[in-house]
């Protein structure tokens, strides 16, 4: 695929290279008022310093040629027309975001029922000092139009292996901070800080400029209306440099070599490739308070979201430092995908639940498994992770719920306490069902999508935070789940009864 040296104007679009949006690119600074605001610094205004990434010239990587990626990913309706950058001796590279492109092909598809076409095209951001910059540019069209998304990789050619965007950070604190000198600029520019958090996918395309800075770039539609396309923030170079890892660094020094030819002289050793840390923001913190033997947990679980006030149950746990779990609907994930990937960054757990709301009990194989798969794409495309818990609606399972549950490797999430919230109950209502019916270790039935349950958290935190139980999540509570097996309480015992009449008495 010819790409562009750097500096050149950008090119007539055409098989193998990335498209060049007409939409102009929406540039951030945020000046004073990240000083202000973020403590540590300030982002560069967008003039001198470009939201453009560095650019090879295809030219200067002999050998280099463009592998197709799209072909056998498409259907009825739906096309694919992908390319991967085939370097020599650097087949790892080829072979893993080939794997990107079928996942995100399958996630297209199955999370947007209108999706008619994806393009995947490349384009190398950095080559040297042992490293190859790649980004993607996805180009999907459904029934909102045409818009782009991006996400950058970065190959070891020693070690074999492509690293995610957030490992050019030395971690979650890092990432954290990043999230924090983006929202102060976002505030100044067109985005909604509001539709940040520090997550995996979200910051999944961190490259460099010419001047050293820290381009941080969204994809159309993630921190703004999607008219406006891409939206891109630069973090200056001093204020980048305590954030970056020793990747990170490499990273930066290989984006600023001036134009050179490169070669990567032999293939990576078989066990060259070591263990590696989560990629930041790629996994929640981990929980571990031995619920039931040495603490008294609760995990409240929200089912039907996000709504409009999910935000502000978000908000309430964390004043109280609860984390939950949230069992999510397709139709409400497209409504409000930002606050999935919020709650995933606070460490909640996700979980799906079905993508139309419909019973499972009674369902055959293949609609339960279009129904979870659904849920599944949105979920990864929001996150870049894979849930392990669900949980059918209503409650009511039968065999054929188990084994499609089994085949996604989610375990059935029900649950030993029912507030009725879901009933039309009022506030005072559904504190004293929560208070009473909670047993020990129990495992509650919300609904974040009622005014009347959201108003009656903060008293449901204040209780059990003074009868000093540790609210969890579904994972915490469990301590371990088998992939289509029915979990209605965290008692052995108790779990066996409930299994036996289908619901806890």
């Amino acid at each position: 695929m010819p790409s562009l040296p750097h500096g050149s104007p950008a090119p007539v679009p055409q098989p193998g290279r990335p498209r060049r949006t007409a939409r102009a690119a929406a540039v951030l600074a945020a000046g004073a008022l990240l000083a202000a605001a973020a403590g540590c610094g300030s982002l560069k205004p967008p003039d001198p310093a470009p939201t453009d990434t560095t650019r090879v010239a295809d030219g200067n990587v002999p050998g280099i040629d463009a592998r197709s990626a799209g072909a056998g990913l498409g259907g009825a309706g739906f096309t694919v027309r992908a390319s991967v950058p085939d370097i020599p001796n650097a087949a790892p590279l080829a072979d893993h975001l080939a794997g990107v492109v079928r996942q995100e092909a399958a996630d297209f598809r199955a999370a947007v029922d209108s999706a008619t076409r994806l393009e995947v095209d490349w384009e190398l951001t950095a080559a040297g000092r042992g490293l190859v910059g790649v980004r993607l540019v996805r180009t999907e069209h459904d029934h909102r139009g045409v818009h782009d998304s991006y996400a950058t990789y970065w190959y070891d050619t020693a070690t074999g292996r492509t690293a995610y965007s957030t490992e050019l950070l030395a971690g979650d604190a890092e990432l954290r901070r990043l999230d924090r000198l983006v929202a102060a600029a976002l505030g100044k520019g067109p985005g909604d800080p509001g539709a940040l958090h520090p997550g995996f996918r979200l910051y999944d395309s961190l490259a460099f400029n010419h001047d050293g800075d820290l381009v941080v770039e969204f994809d159309a539609g993630r921190v703004a209306p999607l008219e406006r396309g891409r939206v891109a923030a630069v973090v200056a170079a001093e204020d980048a440099r305590p954030l970056l890892s020793d990747l990170g660094r490499r990273a930066r020094a290989a984006s600023a070599l001036a134009p050179h030819a490169f070669e990567i002289a032999e293939p990576p050793a078989r066990d060259a490739a070591s263990e590696v840390p989560p990629a930041p923001g790629s996994r929640p913190p981990a929980q571990d308070h031995d619920c039931g033997a040495t603490v008294t947990c609760v995990a409240l679980t929200f089912d039907d979201g996000p709504d409009k006030r999910t935000p502000e149950v978000l908000d309430l746990l964390a004043e109280y430092g609860a984390k939950a779990t949230f069992f999510m609907p397709g139709h409400s994930i497209r409504n409000e995908p930002a606050t999935v990937g919020r709650a995933f960054a606070e460490g909640h757990q996700l979980g799906n639940h079905g993508d139309t709301h419909e019973t499972f009990a009674g369902g055959d194989f293949d609609r339960l498994d279009a129904e979870l798969t659904a849920v599944d794409a949105l979920i990864r495309r929001e996150t870049g992770t894979e849930v392990d818990v669900m949980r059918p609606p209503f409650g009511l399972t039968d065999p054929t719920v188990a084994e499609v549950a089994r085949e996604h490797g989610q375990a059935q999430v029900i649950w030993d306490t029912d507030t009725e919230d879901w009933t039309g109950r009022d506030t005072e209502q559904i504190v004293a069902n929560t208070i009473a019916r909670t047993p020990p270790n129990g495992l509650v039935l919300l609904h974040d999508t009622e005014d009347a349950t959201v108003e009656a958290l903060p008293e449901i935190l204040e209780y059990f935070t003074a009868q000093g139980y540790a609210l969890v999540t579904v994972a915490d509570l469990l301590e371990g789940t088998e992939p289509g097996e029915v979990y209605y309480s965290a008692d052995p015992a108790a779990n066996a009864v409930c299994a036996q009449l289908a619901g806890c008495p």
